[in-house]
């Protein structure tokens, strides 16, 4: 294989790496921003309950205070009752009497049901509390291991960067800049192997003679995809097995 041609190996695999870290890297900010929806979304079930809990609590005190007002009513109507001098002024009082006895009585039902959900609205916040606040510790020290993570990969990013620009420093202008037009294509892998007697990039055929000179050493250029096919360690004939 001839030497800028070595060098052109060389020069993928650190582009590969790089392509590798740079995935990394990209997928960083995605994998904290799921964890920041996600603590978002604990903190939104929070404040629900917390908003449901405060709901139940007023409905609870406006229960009271019409507790109160009713009773006392019924106290001044009880009262008034002892007065009544004709008998339709009796009845019409003990009315009075039996709706608000009614009132009382849909009132304490009430009061009741609302001291229930009282209670469950106390539990149910503090397990979304503790989800959230545990789960709030969890992200943050997740968040400190993906920013270590970040820097680690960004000092080797650093360095491949450097070992690229030694490498590209010492092949030919021509073949570099052909190497970098098909990269820039996506074309993915520039420096491609024969596999059964086909270009390792597109699978397009090679003539027999020429798949014997790629593996005596002969470097060829596939008229398809314009890669380079070369013999490599797991290269192969047509028809090998």
């Amino acid at each position: 294989m001839k030497e800028d041609l070595k060098k052109i190996l060389l020069l993928q695999d650190v582009d590969s790496h790089i392509d590798r870290v740079s995935a990394e890297i990209d997928e960083i900010p995605r994998e904290k921003l799921i964890h920041e929806r996600e603590l978002e979304s604990q903190k939104t079930d929070y404040e629900k309950e917390k908003k449901k809990l405060e709901e139940t609590r007023e409905s609870g005190r406006k229960y009271n205070a019409d507790m109160e007002v009713n009773e006392n009513r019924l106290a001044e109507f009880k009262t008034k009752l002892l007065e009544m001098k004709t008998n339709d002024a009796y009845r019409a009082m003990m009315e009075q009497i039996k709706y608000t006895e009614n009132r009382i009585n849909d009132l304490d039902s009430k009061i009741i049901e609302n001291m229930y959900e009282e209670e469950n609205g106390e539990k149910d916040l503090e397990e979304a509390r503790k989800i959230w606040e545990r789960n709030k510790k969890r992200s943050e020290k997740r968040q400190d291991i993906l920013d270590g993570q970040l820097e680690v990969l960004k000092e080797n990013i650093e360095e491949l960067m450097a070992e690229r620009k030694e490498i590209a420093s010492e092949i030919g202008k021509r073949l570099l800049d052909k190497y970098e037009q098909l990269r820039t294509a996506g074309r993915g892998l520039v420096v491609v192997g024969l596999e059964k007697g086909t270009c390792g990039g597109c699978l397009t055929n090679i003539p027999p003679q020429t798949t014997v000179e790629i593996s005596q050493g002969e470097t060829y250029i596939c008229p398809i995809c314009g890669r380079f096919v070369i013999w490599k360690d797991d290269s192969s004939m047509a028809g090998a097995k």
